[in-house]
């Protein structure tokens, strides 16, 4: 009963303090001996790496086939093209690959037929800055698969820029089906782009994350405010963003057009009542200075009404741009 006391005292104690227990049961220091060796020597299993499979099925020749494979994370991926319903069956074609148009070093291989149909594979570690399309291509037949290895992509783009008014706030957004990390709101300066912080400018931003979507609203517009905004969403690989461009106005600045019709319709009434005084029957008492003043006034009047058309076009121009 002691030995078997002392053995269940000796297994409850951690290796390093095991070593140092002397028993004099023979039985009883070999079990010792044999834990030992086994917590010292026995490795810890490790896991195979984890290979993401992307398959692709081609039917027929000179066939070209493009698959869209988002990537989150750095990994190693093995793509597969599977080519059936070739006419004729040979036995065998040559396949090779591709990154972005450009053949892949020692990627040519012989494909044999296997239950009739051909399959090419290869595995690739793909990092940020092997992001691209891959292509499998069959020589004999030209049929290709091509896989789009990129970040999610940020579809909801306009083309147009969103117009908002000085004093008013305004709300950007950007949404993707695949939930990343966090997101990040920059404001683009020319070839830089700056981090909008909301904690140091708490009056003029506040952002809003839920998941997959993101919203920044800008409060308090004014004209500094116009540019180009840009949305982040942050993958373990590579940012994926989006840009939005924002044109702040001024509430004048619409009205701008009706003054200048304001103004010309003004320009033009004032011309036809002058030249109607002008060219009514004439009076003795009406001197010819007179009517030589009568002309410079209309002649003053044509040439600044030429001069406003010609700006407000100017403007109009302007404000479409």
């Amino acid at each position: 009963s002691e030995y078997l006391l002392l053995l269940t005292q000796a297994k409850e104690l951690p290796a390093q303090a095991r070593r140092l227990c002397k028993i004099n049961d023979g039985s009883l220091h070999a079990q010792l001996l044999e834990d030992l060796h086994l917590s010292e020597t026995t490795p810890s299993p490790q896991s195979d790496p984890v290979i993401t499979t992307r398959k692709v099925v081609s039917k027929g020749q000179n066939q070209v086939t493009i698959e869209e494979l988002a990537i989150l994370k750095p990994q190693t991926i093995e793509l597969s093209c599977y080519l059936t319903d070739i006419p004729n069956n040979p036995p065998y074609l040559t396949g090779y690959w591709t990154k972005d148009g450009k053949g892949i070093v020692n990627s040519e291989e012989t494909v044999n037929r296997t239950n009739e149909q051909y399959i090419l594979k290869k595995t690739f570690d793909i990092l940020a800055k092997d992001l691209g399309n891959y292509s499998c291509i069959f020589k004999e037949i030209q049929t290709q698969v091509t896989f789009v290895l990129d970040v999610p992509v940020i579809k909801d783009k306009r083309d147009k820029p969103i117009v908002s008014y000085t004093g008013d706030s305004v709300v950007l957004a950007c949404k993707l089906k695949q939930t990343p990390n966090t997101w990040n709101w920059y404001k683009a300066n020319n070839t830089e782009k700056g981090l909008i912080n909301v904690t140091a400018n708490p009056l003029n931003y506040k952002i809003f994350i839920h998941g997959n979507e993101t919203k920044l609203t800008v409060l308090n517009l004014t004209e500094e405010d116009s540019g180009k905004y840009i949305c982040s969403a942050e993958f373990d690989i590579k940012p994926s963003e989006s840009y939005i461009e924002l044109k702040v106005l001024s509430y004048i600045e619409p009205l701008k057009p009706f003054i200048a019709i304001v103004l010309e319709v003004i320009v033009l009434v004032t011309l036809i009542f002058l030249w109607e005084k002008c060219n009514k029957p004439q009076n003795d008492n009406i001197s010819a200075g007179e009517n030589e003043l009568c002309s410079e006034q209309i002649s003053k009047l044509t040439r600044d009404d030429s001069n406003g058309v010609e700006n407000n076009t100017a403007r109009q121009r302007k404000l479409e741009h």
